[in-house]
């Protein structure tokens, strides 16, 4: 069971509002039963002790009253006619007046000091002797006999303070208090003595003790409340009998309607409790699919419905407020990877654009140029004052020779391009693309500057060698050819003939590098016959070959004659250096020289079986000056040159070479690579 009320929000709030909505019914059908009667006794209690209350004051205000008015009427002047006995009546008719006022069972009489009556509102009274005098030993004051109170007043000549010429008596019947009393069919009230027995209204069967505290008692049939009188009704109690049976009859009747009632009221409460569960669950499903649903397809766009307007539709709607800010900041978050993609490709270009630069100036202006679309603003510029970031992109470049930064000048933007943290490191990346290209400028400049120098330097000793060489190799032959020399001396003229045409060589390979290097070799563009131009020079360095008995074969089976523009002399001492490498460094086997072609391209492959090259040694032949440590390359003297002047020269016609080999003694496959039509750009 709590393993259902954990797993379940419905069946918790189905067990809450059970018990919310059917245990107070309980609770409170448990109270009436044991509770409610006491509380309405004491309540009922309260109520008549209230209305006893409010008659005793009302009774009390009522005598005291009446004692005013006795008092008033024995300090007339008029009464000053108790010395003749009231001859002319004028007290008697008085004294009836104020009774027909009062409209109550009552008698004023006056008594004189011989206690005779003199003067009464009941002519009946007139002239009878009364004791009642006896009883009354103050100026002023009132006593109860039976059921009659008397209130009197001592009365005084008005000539004479000092004279008493009587008294003046109020006779008050006490059932005149019956109008304070009053009788239902549930409560009935009466004032009674319980020293004489007398009562005042119907009275009940029960005794008050004066030693009992307590103001209400309890009968089979009645709950009696009774207070005592005062001031003028000391021995006297005003008394409520409330019926039990009236008074609580509606107490029985709705405990008995709570037990019929409460079978419905349990049934109720279940189909509320399961009516507005499900009504306050199913938003909350809703919200759950709806998640699920979004963690699975990524789709923030769907809101959830409902028509409610409490806290569950408030969830809902914030819920929807969620969704709708999250696909908001997904959107601009998507927005921004635009922004920054294509602010990455705008930058790409912008490189790419600015390394095309040459000079510095070319750099600057395109740089400028380039900021200028991006930003559609046409008021930057570039300037070799002083200024401080905020205004704009600052340059600085390396001095090679220092090796140092140097201040280069400032491109002025706008200020507000550089107020957004994104947009300002866009324009610094920007700068450094700007700076690297001018530090590569600069080091270009440097270093073209020292290629020259050392290309004239090597031209300039080179012609100078020359004149020399030539003089030395021709001087060499004279005497070879005309000399009578004997073997010794033909060896050693011999010896400085092949040096010296060895270093002729050299200085020959060292120039055309040179020229290349300073781009001053010159490329002639023309039509040619491939294949004429191949079996020329294969019959050049047949005889070489044979010479070592290689089988040399020129195979062309795979070449479909197409139109081809190139520098003849340039392309044919390029495949000279090459068989010339192939037949050197093959011993025995063959070489075979392919020609073949694509749409795109001339292929010219040199297959040979001999000694084979590592991975290492092919990356190394193509370096200026470089010789393999081998036997064969001690066998045969070379200057180093031929490789690499043979790859710079391929450049300069728009092709490429390079080596395949398998490695020790595999052979070697040296590949010329040459595009069609190409059109010599001199840089």
């Amino acid at each position: 069971m709590f393993d259902m009320l954990s797993t379940s929000l419905r069946n918790r709030l189905l067990v809450a509002f059970i018990s919310i909505g059917f245990l107070p019914f309980i609770l409170f059908l448990v109270y009436t039963l044991i509770l409610s009667e006491t509380k309405i006794v004491d309540k009922l209690i309260s109520e008549q002790q209230h209305k006893a209350a409010l008659v005793k004051k009302r009774i009390n205000s009522h005598l005291l009253s009446l004692t005013k008015e006795v008092s008033f009427l024995s300090r007339l002047d008029l009464m000053d006619d108790i010395l003749v006995e009231d001859i002319d009546k004028r007290v008697s008719r008085l004294l009836s007046q104020k009774k027909e006022d009062y409209g109550l069972n009552l008698e004023f009489m006056v008594i004189n000091k011989h206690s005779k009556v003199i003067s009464s509102s009941d002519k009946m009274m007139l002239s009878k002797p009364t004791k009642i005098t006896q009883h009354m030993p103050y100026e002023a004051g009132n006593l109860i006999v039976d059921k009659t109170l008397y209130i009197y007043c001592k009365i005084y000549a008005s000539f004479e303070k000092n004279k008493e010429l009587g008294t003046l008596v109020l006779a008050y019947d006490l059932s005149n208090l019956k109008q304070y009393i009053s009788h239902t069919d549930h409560i009935h009230s009466y004032i009674m003595n319980p020293k004489n027995g007398l009562s005042i209204g119907n009275k009940l069967s029960f005794e008050i003790s004066p030693q009992i505290q307590k103001n209400s008692l309890s009968q089979d049939n009645y709950l009696i409340v009774y207070q005592q009188m005062d001031t003028y009704l000391e021995a006297w109690y005003i008394v409520y009998a409330v019926k039990k049976d009236l008074a609580l009859a509606f107490l029985y009747d709705f405990i008995r309607f709570m037990l019929y009632l409460s079978p419905a009221i349990l049934l109720l409460v279940v189909y509320l409790a399961l009516r507005y569960t499900r009504h306050i669950v199913k938003p909350i499903q809703s919200l759950t699919e709806v998640t699920d649903s979004i963690i699975h397809s990524k789709d923030y766009s769907r809101p959830l419905h409902t028509s409610s307007k409490d806290e569950i539709g408030r969830l809902t709607d914030a819920f929807n407020t969620l969704l709708r800010t999250t696909n908001k900041a997904l959107k601009r978050l998507e927005e921004e990877n635009k922004i920054r993609l294509r602010r990455f490709v705008q930058l790409i270009e912008v490189f790419n654009t600015i390394i095309r630069t040459k000079d510095e100036e070319e750099c600057i202006q395109t740089s400028i140029e380039q900021i200028r679309r991006l930003t559609q603003h046409k008021d930057i510029r570039f300037t070799k004052e002083q200024s401080d970031a905020s205004k704009g992109i600052i340059l600085h470049v390396n001095d090679f020779e220092k090796d140092e930064k140097i201040y280069f000048g400032s491109i002025v933007l706008d200020l507000k391009l550089l107020q957004d943290k994104n947009e300002k490191s866009f324009y610094t990346s920007i700068s450094r693309m700007v700076m690297l290209q001018l530090d590569k400028i600069r080091l270009i400049k440097t270093t073209q500057s020292a290629s020259a120098a050392k290309s004239s330097f090597i031209s300039n000793m080179s012609h100078e060698l020359k004149t020399p060489l030539n003089a030395i190799i021709g001087f060499s032959q004279y005497m070879i050819t005309y000399e009578d020399l004997n073997d010794e001396q033909l060896d050693i003229v011999s010896n400085i003939e092949s040096s010296a045409q060895y270093l002729l060589e050299m200085i020959y390979g060292i120039l055309d590098i040179a020229k290349i290097e300073a781009g001053k070799m010159d490329v002639t563009l023309e039509d040619l016959d491939i294949l004429a131009l191949l079996k020329e020079t294969f019959a050049m360095i047949e005889p070489l070959a044979q010479n070592k008995d290689l089988d040399f074969e020129l195979v062309s089976t795979e070449y479909a004659q197409k139109a081809f523009r190139s520098d003849a002399k340039i392309l044919k001492q390029i495949i000279l250096n090459l068989l010339s490498n192939a037949i050197k460094f093959t011993d025995r086997g063959s070489i075979r020289l392919e020609l073949s072609n694509t749409d795109e391209y001339l292929l010219v492959k040199i297959i040979d079986t001999g000694i084979g090259l590592s991975q290492e040694e092919i990356d190394r032949l193509f370096t200026d000056f470089t010789q393999l440590e081998n036997s064969m390359q001690k066998a045969h003297k070379g200057t180093g040159l031929g490789l690499s002047l043979s790859k710079k020269l391929s450049h300069l016609i728009g092709g490429d070479i390079w080596l395949e080999s398998e490695g020790e003694n595999c052979g070697v496959i040296a590949i010329l690579k040459v595009q069609y039509h190409y059109e010599h750009l001199s840089s």
